[in-house]
């Protein structure tokens, strides 16, 4: 199979079998994202889907038998028609028979082409544990970013997900509305996080990529940065309001400078006293100048 630019994956599924569906992103206009500006958006053909599966099952057909969970490659390969993705999950089974979770990158207006009915005959097919970019709870930064979505409608689309029996686990992005506004935006995200009650809560601490608009607008101060100490802070009122005991939060990648995760119920806590020890001894001009944020 020819696949075109770098394959990304949350982290979580790092030990889940890749599946390439679609290279590129529908929208691929956000002012902070650089992952697809040079990929078009494709579906890849049912032909080439099924020859990966073809061969891998021949060269690795114990394996394929005994998977349970699989991870649809793209930007967001929910993007495509209910007809298409059920089409491409029939092939999933007929070379990985026991697979039950079929799980991607989503994005809310991905959703929203959906019927009801549509997504709860994915849901019936094994789609579930979709991650979804929801960035933030602020509709004004949303727009500033470019998102193509409202708060509203982030909400109203993860709530039709939960009705359709499609758990969500939604990717936020601290930091996002620059120095100065963080706390506000930290209320509007937990409180739209509380509406619609995720499966996980990812976070990864916004960066300004090389060649974004976002990285020229910093670069021509239409954008401020907020210091490292204001985003844990912002973080930490974040993780403070949500009421989400079920709920799993992961702070734990690269982009993000203090690491914590666990079950809310169990270590809300404990990730709460280490991101204020981390408050406690930031020095933010230390951190500015040794701690890089320009890749993944």
């Amino acid at each position: 199979m020819e696949y075109n630019g770098t394959v990304y994956r949350p982290p979580m599924e790092a030990e889940t079998f890749l599946i390439p569906v679609t290279e590129g992103c529908t929208h691929n206009s956000c002012r902070f994202c650089n992952m697809y500006k040079d990929v078009d958006f494709r579906m890849l053909s049912l032909t080439s889907i099924e020859e990966f599966l073809r061969e891998t099952k021949k060269h690795y057909g114990r394996f394929m038998d005994q998977l349970e969970r699989v991870y649809l490659v793209g930007a967001d390969p929910f993007a495509l028609s209910a007809d298409k993705l059920e089409n491409i999950i029939h092939l999933i089974r007929k070379y990985c028979p026991k697979v039950h979770i079929i799980t991607m990158y989503a994005a809310v207006r991905n959703i929203t082409i959906k019927t009801d009915a549509e997504l709860k005959r994915l849901a019936e097919l094994g789609v579930n544990d979709i991650y979804v970019g929801i960035e933030t709870g602020s509709t004004a930064s949303l727009t500033y970013l470019n998102k193509g979505n409202t708060a509203k409608e982030a909400k109203e689309q993860c709530l039709r997900l939960n009705a359709a029996g499609i758990r969500h686990r939604d990717m936020m992005m601290p930091g996002a509305a620059g120095k100065g506004k963080l706390l506000q935006e930290a209320e509007e995200s937990a409180k739209l996080e509380n509406a619609t009650k995720p499966d996980m809560v990812i976070l990864t601490t916004m960066s300004i990529f090389p060649g974004t608009e976002l990285e020229q607008e910093v670069k021509n101060g239409t954008f401020t940065v907020a210091p490292e100490s204001e985003v844990l802070m912002a973080e930490k009122r974040f993780i403070e309001l949500l009421d989400l005991p079920d709920t799993y939060l992961w702070a734990a990648h690269s982009l993000d400078s203090t690491r914590i995760a666990g079950l809310l119920r169990e270590e809300k806590e404990a990730m709460l006293n280490r991101l204020q020890h981390s408050i406690d001894t930031m020095d933010d001009e230390k951190f500015r100048q040794t701690f890089r944020r320009d890749h993944l």
